[in-house]
């Protein structure tokens, strides 16, 4: 994990807080996401054209956000397992490949630390 949930300071800046909501987890290249519960993809879906995937999955009450992704492998309605591969994780060629998944969750609207969630 690169950056953990919640408020931060940024280092080198006075008075500067960011609010990371969910968390960033550092990968090698070719990486894949991985669903973290039995659920149902509710939507895979590009952010402002940027060539990357985010995926929407709902488990009951709880939906988890992957972001970050450079090849979904589900579609909406797609049934998952947990551990179930989703996509691949995108790879920065820019950044000597730095693969990093931003990983968020909810229970409905409510926002909440996806770290216990994890499997370790």
């Amino acid at each position: 994990i690169v950056s953990r949930y919640g408020q931060y300071t940024v280092e080198g800046l006075r008075n500067v807080k960011l609010d990371n909501q969910g968390i960033d987890i550092q990968g090698k290249p070719g990486a894949e996401a991985r669903a973290i519960f039995n659920g149902e993809v509710s939507a895979v879906f590009q952010f402002q054209g940027n060539g990357l995937y985010n995926i929407l999955i709902r488990h009951g009450h709880y939906i988890s956000v992957y972001c970050n992704l450079s090849k979904p492998s589900v579609t909406k309605g797609d049934k998952v397992k947990t551990g179930a591969s989703i996509g691949k994780i995108f790879s920065d060629k820019r950044d000597n490949d730095r693969t990093v998944l931003h990983f968020q969750l909810r229970k409905e609207k409510e926002q909440m630390n996806p770290e216990p969630w994890l499997n370790r």
